[in-house]
């Protein structure tokens, strides 16, 4: 009796830790909602962490500011890789699908020679005051969230 709860809660740890509890999260939000970019516009908040393959662990925080049209004309951020931090400019373009799924292309300002483009996929929440990310740069492996 012991192991079987004890299989039952992993089985729906991992479940939830996976994506599947998120996943719900996205499809109840705004109770059938339709995205597009005007649905991504002001100020939001951010923060991710991961990791660099082959080099280490990388952490930031940062804001990003989007205009509603599928660009965000100002950003930074401050990184912390192998626990140096550094502070950084960026622009980004964004489109959104209506199901709330979107990507995002970001130019770094003054990154490191080959690493200047790098490339987002979200899901917004909370009817666009939210999203979760995903980083899609090959190398980078990334995952944080953001709230307006």
């Amino acid at each position: 009796m012991y192991t079987r709860n004890i299989v039952q809660l992993i089985f729906f740890s991992s479940l939830l830790f996976c994506g599947w509890g998120s996943q719900a999260i996205a499809e109840d939000d705004g109770g059938g909602k339709k995205y597009s970019e005007s649905d991504v516009k002001g100020r939001y908040g951010f923060s991710f962490s991961g990791e660099i393959i082959g080099v280490g662990p990388i952490a930031a925080v940062g804001y990003i500011v989007a205009d509603g049209k599928g660009n965000i004309p100002e950003a930074e951020r401050t990184m912390v890789v192998l626990g140096t931090a550094t502070t950084q400019s960026f622009s980004c373009t964004y489109t959104m699908q209506p199901s709330g799924m979107g990507h995002s292309e970001c130019m770094i300002d003054d990154a490191p020679a080959g690493t200047p483009l790098e490339a987002f996929d979200v899901i917004m929440e909370e009817n666009g005051k939210a999203f979760r990310l995903v980083g899609t740069t090959p190398g980078l492996v990334i995952v944080g969230a953001g709230h307006r």
